[in-house]
């Protein structure tokens, strides 16, 4: 079977015909040690109930073979609680402006390399460059060389989150990537502790570094490796698969495509986003969230759809599926931007909510609004203008402008 039958068979427009099947017929479907759920308030219920549907173990091996322990793969530990709430504590208010002006920095630069030619890689000329800028900047991780961090980045990533038919060879590769990013991590954390008496640095990592002298807010060394790797292994290829399939669902409708373009050139970067999470539904970068059931369970008790589920169930619950819910999106197979931003789902909810969503309500339609002021943005022509995919990630979709 041909790549292209495969993914045609598996992406989001086959999937949002059979959820939406499913949703009428069979909202919730068991079989045998697994269970999916398609209405968006039963995977509402899944996601909240973190006590009852849980993550360890999905990622927590997969997290200590790559990153070390992650906030993210735990429960709702005391060690979950400290972590996430320090790292948390390390991007303040004030960063959010701080980044839109960084992110639109770079886009802008990348897109002026790009304006004499009039055409542009979306993915390697624009998202993920972007992306790893923000790593080195904000974050403080600038890696030996962005190619090495676009490879340590997608690979660990791919492993702990998308490998899920255990590919050997993305195992293996993640291993190997994960031993050299650990090595780079502990050497960079020794030289920026060195400097802090003497540098005014100010990213996230260097927080937390300075956060070690007050008890209260320590976090030891490893502790801070393992979390800052955790964050920026999943900083810079969800955010470049988001703006991908975003980008390409507006040049699939192109009456959006130019309202959107209209209000990047009006400066109206709430209505650009509006766009852009709008865009994103329809092909979310992360459509399925798993959790397993710690206890026997009743899913949606009283209700006509009510499903038992019983202890040590795989929990599929379907974001896209629930994104397309006409209880909760009206007319959900129209591109409306006037919907209420609680109807998206694409950075999760609960406990397990995405670290990055504060920041990716920003970045995202920040490097869109660049490309949007663009003159006669359209799909390249040919193969080009078709998103190209490595393994589960965009990496290449190509677009042509004005030139000029």
């Amino acid at each position: 079977m041909s790549s292209r039958l495969v993914r045609w068979l598996t992406g989001a427009g086959m999937q949002r015909a059979v959820f939406g099947f499913m949703r009428r017929h069979h909202p919730n479907l068991m079989w045998g040690k697994r269970a999916l759920v398609t209405r968006a308030e039963d995977v509402n219920e899944v996601l909240k109930t973190d006590a009852v549907f849980g993550v360890t173990e999905i990622y927590a091996e997969r997290m200590e073979r790559t990153t070390g322990p992650f906030f993210l793969g735990m429960e709702n530990t005391p060690q979950y609680q400290r972590e996430a709430t320090l790292s948390r504590r390390a991007v303040r208010p004030e960063d959010l402006e701080h980044i839109r002006s960084m992110v639109r920095e770079h886009a802008e630069q990348l897109i002026a390399l790009a304006r004499p030619a009039g055409r542009l890689d979306v993915v390697n000329g624009l998202a993920r460059p972007v992306a790893v800028g923000l790593v080195d900047r904000f974050f403080g991780v600038p890696g030996p060389d962005p190619e090495t961090m676009k490879r340590w980045m997608r690979i660990i990533f791919w492993d702990i989150f998308l490998n899920l038919g255990n590919d050997a060879d993305v195992t293996a590769r993640a291993k190997a990537a994960s031993a050299e990013l650990k090595t780079y991590m502990e050497g960079l954390i020794a030289q920026r502790r060195a400097g802090l008496a003497t540098e005014s640095r100010d990213d996230f990592l260097t927080r937390l570094l300075r956060m070690q002298q007050d008890e209260a807010t320590r976090l030891d060394d490893d502790a801070v490796r393992r979390n800052v790797g955790g964050i920026i292994v999943g900083a810079v290829d969800t955010s470049s698969k988001a703006l991908a399939q975003l980008v390409n669902e507006l040049l699939e409708h192109p009456e959006a495509l130019g309202e959107a373009q209209g209000a990047a050139r009006a400066g109206d970067t709430a209505r650009v986003a509006a766009h852009a999470f709008e865009a994103l539904r329809f092909d979310p970068h992360n459509p399925l969230l798993m959790r397993v059931c710690h206890e026997d369970y009743v899913l949606a008790r009283g209700t006509d759809r009510e499903m038992r589920i019983p202890k040590g169930t795989l929990v599929i619950a379907s974001t896209i599926s629930a994104m397309f819910d006409p209880e909760v999106m009206q007319h959900p197979d129209e591109f409306r931007v006037d919907r209420p931003p609680p109807g998206y789902m694409h950075f999760g909810r609960g406990l397990h909510t995405c670290y990055g969503e504060r920041i990716n309500h920003i970045v995202l339609p920040e490097v869109l609004g660049c490309l949007l002021r663009l003159r006669n943005l359209r799909r390249a022509s040919g193969s080009e203008g078709r998103m190209r995919f490595e393994g589960p990630f965009p990496d290449r979709l190509v677009v042509e402008f004005d030139a000029g």
